[in-house]
């Protein structure tokens, strides 16, 4: 084929496809969000939690804390901040309990009382329905709460407000201290800010988190320089995680390219020859990066980071040529005769390696995960254009290149590695002792959860836990999801499921709920509640009925009148009517905007008398029932079920694609037993590598399975080297093919100095990589010498 294939053609397609390469890395966008790790088709309960991750009020909002200097010092800083947040348009709400926020919230509540009350019926303002409420607004002037009823009563006598207020208590909120929210100690003050950008956008959040710092640190000085800054919340979790990704792709992507490089250079003793075998490499990297980035629209840094590594499979290409390919005894009549020795000789056998990987790494391309897919995808793409690289470049460039020829290494290291042999029983026993391990350990070995992919700081888990407890709000747990046809029929069935929800509360079985509905009641309620405030003329009537025998006079409710009068004729309110009060964030935090045409939903948050109090979620599920659209959710366990269901996924889908290479090498090998050789090896690597991680206490996750993968790709390169081919009485054997065994002693070297250093890594995907890739292509190397077949020739290659 390669005599169609002219050297100028094949350099300039080659070239052609680099130059698009690089221009549709310059057009890609980069991330290091972890939600890439987040399902892509989830189910409606799933795509709920992932939506809230992703773009919900909680992945938005920061929890902020200034300790240090005095408590006066603190709450100067505390307004201070407030004031120069407020007024900027990266954040949607800024609260921190002072007098502004309550007054504004205050404020709307008693202007709309009428129509958000609860407690507004047609039998609450008939004669006896107003006579006793009046009646027992009197009868709390002499409670603690005498002082606001006095106030309030001749404008509100039936405590309207009082109810509303009661109905927004969700239990215990932050403390109070110099007129702002403080901890319990008093010692730092806090505040709440919801950014405006989304919690996917890290790079917005961080621009949010750097005009807090900013913001801060321009007054600190003039108020007391002993003050601090601590910001936590959800959007501080995935910066952490961003930035450590960020920081160690490039360092240990810095210290692969270093120490493969210095290996190559040791073998090759050329910087040219060096250069070339790069070539591949940086071609696959390039041709990866663009695909990922057409076929996702981002590219993830953990793919980056994969894909350097990745380098350590994707070199062993050109490894086998330049180290294979016979260049000192080339026939120089022929030119290419090294070329063509080595694509006759060799090339099948890489192709095959290649055709195995491909079918492994396919398997990740029906994970549903999106990170996984781009890693699947770039590792299909990054090895085949490394591979066809190698095969048609490699050869126009690598005979004018000299090199050391470094079969005097497969020459020294030929006896001891035909003495591995040797070891074929205990190597079978120690495999046999993994697989005991393996089912000894099977019900804990993989990590069914999510919290084990992101690098998170325990520091900053542990800032965020106190902030939260400060502030008197926990993370929730269990939700309760209604939809609707739109926002009106999502709040209607909102205000069904707290009808029921409060007579959880009556039995015991919930400490309470947050509903929008207290803040925002459907349309259709506010208008019956405007339908039972009767008309001046019928109010005052009835007023002068039902102070007959109570001492208050209709004259003094003058204000009450007027005000019921008002509200009867008022707009009914929407979500649009809170902004500008502290009440928008609560409300539409629990209110998403529904994209496209995925219904409306409104979310309940539900609360147990404590965080160690577990709730009835059945007998919840079952009271639930009749309001069809409510569906409750545990989010901790559909996290833990979103995360396990994938893993099943994946772990079934790389059985079939094991299964796909089996029969792939039974239809090329043509020989039963050779392909059993050239599977235990690959088989009992595996099998070590995850007794290991057993062994060690190390749960495994996806990525490992990844790792896993690449144990499998790059064991069946040693494998079919270490074998002969059937009926091929020359086949290729590391005992009589000096250069063979040279090359592939020098391809696991540099994977094992690639992925040796991921191992080393903080963040937990890279890590679960390195981990599993570096002593598996090891042991993948070992186990196909130990158990390659008896050579045919007697004399190693000289």
């Amino acid at each position: 084929m390669t005599r169609f294939l002219r050297p100028t053609l094949v350099i300039g397609l080659w070239l052609s496809v680099l130059l698009l390469a690089v221009y549709s890395i310059t057009q890609t966008r980069f991330t290091a969000d972890m939600s890439a790790f987040l399902p892509a088709s989830p189910s409606p309960e799933q795509r709920l939690l992932v939506d809230q991750l992703q773009q919900g009020g909680i992945s938005r909002t920061f929890l902020i804390g200034i300790e240090g200097g005095t408590a006066e010092q603190r709450a100067e800083a505390s307004r201070g901040l407030h004031a120069a947040l407020a007024g900027d348009p990266a954040f949607t709400s800024v609260q921190n309990g002072d007098a502004g926020d309550r007054e504004r919230a205050r404020r709307f509540l008693f202007e709309h009382r009428y129509l958000l009350s609860p407690k507004v019926t047609d039998a609450r303002f008939s004669v006896d329905g107003l006579r006793q409420a009046i009646g027992q607004s009197i009868a709390d002037l002499n409670s603690p709460l005498g002082d606001v009823t006095r106030e309030l009563f001749p404008r509100d006598p039936t405590g309207e407000m009082l109810a509303l207020i009661d109905g927004q208590s969700t239990g215990t909120g932050p403390d109070r201290c110099c007129g702002v929210w403080a901890g319990a100690e008093r010692s730092t003050m806090l505040l709440v800010a919801q950014a405006s950008a989304s919690g996917s956008d890290t790079d917005g959040l961080a621009r949010a988190v750097n005009r807090i710092e900013a913001a801060f640190h321009s007054m600190r000085d003039d108020i007391a320089p002993s003050l601090r800054l601590v910001i936590a919340g959800s959007p501080m979790f995935a910066i952490e995680a961003r930035d450590r990704i960020k920081a160690e792709v490039t360092l240990f992507t810095t210290i692969s390219v270093v120490l493969v490089t210095l290996v190559l250079l040791l073998a090759y003793r050329s910087v040219p020859v060096l250069l070339a075998g790069l070539l591949p490499v940086g071609s696959g990297v390039a041709v990866g990066i663009a695909v990922v980035g057409l076929g996702f629209d981002e590219v993830h840094g953990i793919t980056i980071g994969f894909g350097t590594a990745l380098m350590g499979e994707a070199i062993d290409y050109s490894i086998y040529y330049f180290v294979q390919s016979r260049q000192g005894e080339r026939d120089t009549t022929q030119p290419g005769s090294t070329s063509r020795d080595w694509l006759t000789t060799y090339w099948p056998t890489v192709r095959l390696g290649l055709l195995t990987s491909l079918i492994g790494f396919a398997a990740l391309l029906f994970s549903g995960f999106p990170g996984l897919m781009q890693i699947g995808l770039y590792a299909m793409t990054g090895l085949l254009t490394a591979a066809l690289v190698t095969r048609f470049v490699l050869p126009i460039l690598g005979p004018k290149l000299p090199r050391a020829d470094i079969a005097g290494l497969g020459r020294r290291l030929a006896r001891p590695v035909a003495s591995l042999r040797r070891l074929r029983v205990p190597a079978a026993l120690l495999g046999g002792l993994a697989v005991i391990v393996l089912v000894w350990q099977h019900d804990g070995l993989w990590r069914d959860t999510l919290s084990g992919l992101a690098p998170i700081d325990p520091r900053l888990e542990a800032t965020d836990a106190r902030l939260r407890d400060e502030l008197g709000s926990p993370s929730p747990r269990h939700l309760v999801v209604v939809r609707g046809e739109d926002r009106e029929a999502a709040l209607r069935a909102a205000e069904r499921v707290t009808a029921i929800l409060d007579k959880e509360i009556e039995a015991g079985r919930l400490a309470g709920y947050r509903s929008p509905t207290s803040i925002l009641p459907s349309q259709a309620t506010q208008q019956a509640r405007q339908g039972a405030l009767p008309t001046r003329e019928e109010l005052e009537r009835r007023l002068d009925t039902a102070l007959a025998d109570l001492p208050v006079s209709t004259d003094r409710l003058g204000g009450f009148v007027d005000d019921v009068v008002r509200q009867r004729e008022t707009d009914l309110i929407d979500l649009t009517a809170l902004e500008g009060t502290p009440l928008w964030l609560a409300a539409s935090g629990q209110l998403p905007e529904a994209s496209g045409t995925d219904p409306s939903v409104a979310m309940i948050t539900l609360r147990t008398a404590d965080s160690s109090t577990p709730l009835e979620t059945g007998a919840l599920r079952e009271a639930l029932s009749p309001v069809e659209s409510a569906v409750l959710i545990d989010m901790l366990a559909e996290s833990n079920r979103l995360y396990g269901r994938y893993l099943h996924t994946t772990l079934l889908v790389s059985l079939l694609g094991a299964a796909a290479i089996v029969l792939l090498l039974l239809w090329v090998q043509a020989n039963p037993r050779h392909t059993l050789r050239t599977l235990l090896p690959i088989t009992l690597a595996i099998v070590l590598v995850l007794a290991g991680h057993a062994l060690l206490g190390g749960q495994l996750t996806l990525l490992h399975l990844v790792g896993l993968l690449l144990v499998a790709a790059i064991g069946s390169n040693y494998a079919l080297f270490f074998q002969p081919r059937p009926n091929d009485d020359t086949g290729i054997d590391a005992q009589r093919d000096a250069r063979t065994l040279a090359s592939l002693t020098l391809a696991t070297a540099t994977t094992v100095c690639a992925f040796g250093v991921l191992a080393f890594s903080h963040v937990p995907v890279l890590q679960a990589i390195g981990a599993t890739v570096a002593p598996g292509a090891l042991a993948a190397w070992l186990l196909a010498a130990i158990f390659a077949d008896t050579p045919n020739a007697t004399t190693p290659d000289s």
